[in-house]
């Protein structure tokens, strides 16, 4: 099968009481890591000085900012962080500071992947169902990498978009039944100003004006009215904006429903809308 050589990224911001939990599991992971790498985005607690005590690389993102959580931009810390990955290596890592992984999780994942020549897969998140390879916990080979360009894109829907990337190459995505734990439930850092961009990038991705309604239902459903609102709002603003014509192309040739599926099965896509509200992870950050 070949050997398994991987780096780890997480990058970290105020996260002292997360992250010693977090780099505690990646040690005991069955198959090590080559390299464990933390970017300190800012921090001003003592996520650094932890981070160190585990003996992992970590790097100071080089210029302050405001929360990107928030702002849509976290992706470029993402991007900062994987040109310290060594490109020599089979797999890289893409890891939350407050995600516990059980110890044969890479090792797993990995051998599954190559099992079924697979280039990007994750795990499930305790009480979560997901039918895409969630935002932390992502492995993804080499030849994914390097169809990304090393790098995540510095907007809402990086995390999509790097899916996207890759199935409309041809590459395989998956999810695998190993059960992941968080520290803090999902979602803890969206407000309205999120939910906006979210919907901005889910136009930029190609996604349809019909499922964007049924998407804004249910973050209504799960986040709040408001919430639900302004993602549409946002959704529709965006006229102009769109990050790859190949990749749109692909989402809506994948999209599960579609208007046509209002006036032919109206049931099964009343279905279809209710499942989606609990069985999709928002990933679109």
């Amino acid at each position: 099968m070949g050997k398994i050589n991987y780096d780890v990224l997480i990058p970290a911001r105020n996260e002292e009481l997360m992250i010693e939990k977090t780099l505690y599991h990646v040690n005991k992971q069955s198959i090590k890591p080559n390299s464990v790498i933390v970017v300190n985005d800012n921090s001003k607690d003592r996520t650094k000085e932890i981070a160190e005590s585990y003996g992992v690389k970590v790097i100071d993102f080089p210029y302050e900012h405001k929360n990107w959580v928030i702002s849509g931009k976290l992706g470029i810390v993402f991007s900062f962080g994987m040109e310290h990955f060594d490109k020599n290596n089979s797999h890289f890592m893409i890891l939350g500071a407050d995600h516990i992984l059980p110890e044969n999780y890479t090792e797993d994942i990995i051998k599954n992947m190559k099992k079924d020549d697979v280039d990007m897969a994750s795990g499930i998140i305790e009480n979560e169902v997901t039918k895409s390879p969630r935002g932390s916990g992502r492995i993804f080979t080499k030849k994914a990498m390097e169809c990304l360009d090393w790098k995540y894109q510095s907007n809402f829907g990086y995390e999509t978009y790097a899916l996207f990337k890759i199935q409309s190459e041809g590459m395989k995505a998956r999810v695998y039944p190993i059960i992941t734990k968080t520290q803090r439930p999902t979602g803890t850092n969206y407000n309205k100003k999120k939910f906006y961009h979210m919907g901005f990038s889910y136009k930029a991705l190609g996604y349809t004006s019909f499922y964007s309604i049924g998407r804004g239902l249910t973050i209504a459903k799960k986040y709040g009215l408001y919430n639900g609102l302004m993602f549409s709002i946002g959704f529709f603003s965006n006229r102009n904006v769109t990050y790859n014509e190949k990749i749109c192309k692909y989402c809506k040739k994948n999209l599960e429903h579609s208007w046509e599926d209002l006036f032919y099965s109206p049931k099964q896509l009343l279905k279809k809308l209710t499942t989606s509200g609990s069985s999709e992870k928002i990933n679109s950050n």
